[in-house]
Order: C-alpha cells, then sequence, then structure tokens
C-alpha cells in the first residue's frame, strides 16, 4: 500500500524532473546558434550521432556512446540538448528542411507541374542515404513519418498563401495536405525499395495515376 506522503515524495520527484528539464530547455535556447564553436560542436554531435545510426537502432544508442565516439563531456553535450530525443529532432529538422528547401527552391511544389517530379528525383537520389538513417530513428518517441508529414503540409502550405488566386483556404489547406501524403509516400516507398525501384518509375507511375500525362515528358 503507498502511503500519501509516498505519492508526494513522487509527485515532489516528478516535478523536480519537469523542472530540470525545463531550466535545460531555456539553457539550449540561450546558445548562440551563430557562434563558430557552437556551430562546429553541434556538427560533430550530428555527425557522430548519424555515424552510429548506420550499425544501432534509435533505442541502442545512448548519450554515453554519443560522448565516447564525439570526444565531450558530458556538460557539453548537455549545453547543447535536453536529451537524446532533443538530438534527434534537430537531426531529422534538418533533414526536413534539405529536402523541402530544395523543392520550395525551384517553386515547384505543384503536382500538376513537371518541374515538382523532376526536383523530387533529384532530391531523393541527393538525399538517399541520409533519409535512410533519418528512418532508423521510427520508435515510440519519434514518429518519423508524421513528423516529415507535418513538416512538408505546413510548408506548403506556407509557401503557397496568397500564390493560388481563387482557391479557397480550404481548397489550398486540402491541397497542401495532399501534396504533402504523396511527397512522403514517394520517399518512404523508394527508401524501402531501395535499388530495386528507379526514382523515373515512381514518378511515370504517379503521372498516370492522376492523369497527368499531357505534363510529363520523359527525358
Amino acid at each position: 500500500m503507498v502511503s500519501g506522503s509516498d505519492n508526494k515524495l513522487k509527485n515532489d520527484a516528478s516535478g523536480d524532473c519537469r523542472d530540470d528539464n525545463s531550466q535545460k530547455a531555456k539553457e539550449v535556447k540561450s546558445l548562440n546558434r551563430s557562434d563558430r564553436r557552437v556551430v562546429r560542436t553541434e556538427k560533430k554531435i550530428h555527425q557522430v550521432f548519424l555515424e552510429l545510426l548506420q550499425d544501432k537502432t534509435y533505442g541502442e544508442i545512448t548519450v554515453g556512446m554519443i560522448l565516447d565516439k564525439a570526444k565531450i563531456n558530458r556538460s557539453t553535450f548537455y549545453k547543447h540538448y535536453i536529451n537524446k530525443h532533443d538530438l534527434a529532432s534537430e537531426v531529422m529538422a534538418n533533414c526536413q528542411e534539405s529536402i523541402i528547401s530544395s523543392l520550395l527552391g525551384e517553386e515547384r511544389l505543384s503536382l500538376g507541374n513537371l518541374g515538382f517530379f523532376k526536383s523530387l528525383q533529384a532530391t531523393l537520389t541527393k538525399h538517399r542515404e541520409l533519409l535512410k538513417l533519418v528512418k532508423r530513428l521510427n520508435s515510440e518517441d519519434l514518429d518519423v513519418r508524421k513528423s516529415f508529414h507535418d513538416y512538408f503540409y505546413r510548408s506548403i502550405k506556407k509557401h503557397y498563401e496568397g500564390k493560388l488566386y481563387g482557391s479557397s483556404d480550404e481548397e489550398l489547406d486540402l491541397g497542401s495536405y495532399v501534396s504533402a501524403d504523396i511527397l512522403i509516400s514517394v520517399l518512404m516507398y523508394y527508401l524501402d525499395k531501395g535499388d530495386e525501384v528507379h526514382p523515373d518509375n515512381i514518378i511515370r507511375v504517379i503521372v498516370n495515376m492522376y492523369g497527368l500525362r499531357s505534363y510529363y515528358t520523359p527525358e
């Protein structure tokens, strides 16, 4: 039987843990991200984390492994990240930004635009190895597919706000959601199939399925 005093101790401990994480979050946010030393340290931590992902699952990797491989002390790690989940989230966010920026940079996020498909093919090829590692982050803590979908959805919607004349807010919202759906589905399919399928074949299937053949001329 658990006494009232035991419950109080547990609640106090839980509160202390939340306060500790909150304090760490404030310290991490206060870092000067433009400082070259900060950039260099975080780049090293990211690199080591991705190297560990080549041989281990996300769940198997510990902060201690990262410290040993990066040759940094624990206090240095926690100056930059609250915990392992915080690091994984940032690595994934950087990957998402790299992918979406390469597509947005060409102004090609319209499904009826051949340029989108060509950009997507080049992007998948360029970032394939990084994407394979980031996909290994999927766990109870991190839903990789949902995170990518939500990021793509927000980015597409923001990109097209005020640019699609004659379209309602609802049409923009739905179009962005469906575009994100297709984008993440193609991405995951390509990663799962690997060398078995060429990105150009995936694109041809989508073009045919959505009746866009008149827009598509294979290279």
